[in-house]
């Protein structure tokens, strides 16, 4: 039996205008403020889905011509920290892979399995069920979702930049 692990993490809170993540802080007053506890999921989620994770040698490399990757050894992307886990799992999330895909069923799908593989490593760590979905709201635009316990993260992801 898998046993629930409770979340506690310093809240990470989205801004679209800025398109970024910041730690959130609550104001308590004359110009102080305290650093907010998240017990959700959301900041994990957060987290997991914009940090890259490591390409596998299989993968296409954004920007490859002629089988070439731009950036040399650094192509490939990831935490480095990963190369000192011994269990062989990765950090983040392949979602990077399609900054130069175009907008199609595979690409989405791409992104579901993307996001399932980094989101299903954080809900097993923590003994939970989740959720994953990804759809396109425009052209070029791709949103992204996780969900686990009514917490709902989405987050748009860069597809065609290239």
């Amino acid at each position: 039996m898998t046993t629930y692990v409770p979340y506690a993490n310093i809240a990470i809170g989205w801004s679209a205008p800025l398109r970024r993540c910041d730690v959130r802080v609550a104001a308590t007053g004359n110009g102080r403020g305290t650093v907010v506890i998240d017990r959700t999921p959301a900041s994990t989620f957060l987290i997991a889905m914009g940090a890259y994770r490591r390409a596998r040698s299989d993968d296409r490399i954004p920007g490859t011509l002629n089988g070439v990757a731009p950036g040399g050894l650094l192509a490939a992307r990831g935490w480095v920290g990963d190369a000192l886990r011994t269990d062989g799992l990765r950090t983040g999330c392949r979602l990077w892979l399609l900054s130069d895909a175009k907008q199609t069923e595979a690409a989405r799908q791409d992104a579901i399995q993307y996001l399932d593989e980094s989101i299903g490593q954080i809900a097993t760590d923590h003994g939970h069920d989740y959720s994953v979905a990804a759809s396109w709201t425009a052209p070029g635009k791709l949103v992204v979702t996780a969900a686990a316990f009514g917490t709902v993260v989405s987050t748009p992801v860069s597809v065609g930049a290239a």
